[in-house]
Parts: structure tokens; sequence; C-alpha cells
């Protein structure tokens, strides 16, 4: 097993699910920014399932922190061209700022 700890931004709103069992869970997208050698951004996206309850919620641009089971594999689309797919199943979340609550002029908040 490989746990991967993630402090990002949501890059898509937390969407509510039910699997095939009946159970719900919450998918989302992180993305978490950096530079490369060169001083030039990167972002990497992580594909997000979370069982755990009470982060439906989440929305677009808000910060979170997480810990979870990580798993990378790399898909051939159709047009032949090769992508990685990095998946987390979340095992412990935590919320940052809101994006809305970041927003704000320094005298609104």
């Amino acid at each position: 097993m490989q746990i991967i700890t993630i402090s990002g931004t949501l890059l898509t709103n937390a969407e509510k699910c039910t699997d095939k069992n009946g159970k719900n869970y919450t998918r989302f997208t992180v993305t978490c920014g950096g530079t490369d050698v060169f001083g030039r951004s990167q972002y990497t996206h992580y594909r997000c399932t979370c069982y755990v309850s009470g982060y439906e919620g989440m929305k677009k641009g808000d910060q979170i922190f997480l810990s979870g089971n990580l798993s990378a594999k790399v898909r051939i689309a159709e047009d032949g061209k090769s992508y990685l797919n990095m998946d987390v199943m979340v095992y412990q979340v935590s919320g940052g700022y809101r994006a809305n609550e970041r927003n704000k002029p320094e005298k609104d908040k």
C-alpha cells in the first residue's frame, strides 16, 4: 500500500455519489502546484474518492489536506497517447480555507 499526503486545492466541486453496495461517498479532483527545476509552474491532479462523511459541500477552489491510498496507472487513449491516472482512496481529510473566504477583500473578513 502507498499512502500519500496531499495539500492542494479542489479543481472540481465535490460530487456526492452512491456505490453499487448503496454506500455514499464523495468524489472530487485535487490539484497541487509547484515548480520544476527550471522554475516553470507545474500541476499534478489527483482523482479522489472519499467515504468520510461531511465533505460533500466542498467547492472548486477550496483548500484541502488529505491522506490516502495512492494508485497510479498508465493508460493509453484511443488516439494512442499515454497518460497517467493518479487516484487516491481518501482515509483522512481536513479542510482549509474556503475559496470564497480567500477571495474577499481584507476589510470584509
